[in-house]
């Protein structure tokens, strides 16, 4: 399994060391509409979650994410 900022890094091109809870998509060029969800897509891949639509559209930051996962009991 990979581990959440590998998946971050992989989709936005973002160096680890510059990963933060706080980065949201006006820090991050590539977070476009479409590569977010790819991103989302991939990440309930790996952790075999889902998703729902409000839990999509209402993330702001890389922390939002990480805390739906904590509430779906992965391990971020």
């Amino acid at each position: 399994m990979k581990d959440f900022n590998t998946l971050v890094t992989e989709h936005f091109k973002i160096n680890s060391a510059n990963i933060t809870d706080m980065l949201t998509a006006q820090d991050v060029p590539e977070w476009d509409s479409m590569n977010y969800l790819l991103f989302i897509a991939d990440v309930e891949k790996e952790y075999d979650v889902s998703f729902t639509m409000d839990e999509v559209l209402g993330v702001q930051t890389l922390g939002d994410i990480k805390k739906i996962l904590r509430d779906k009991s992965v391990n971020v």
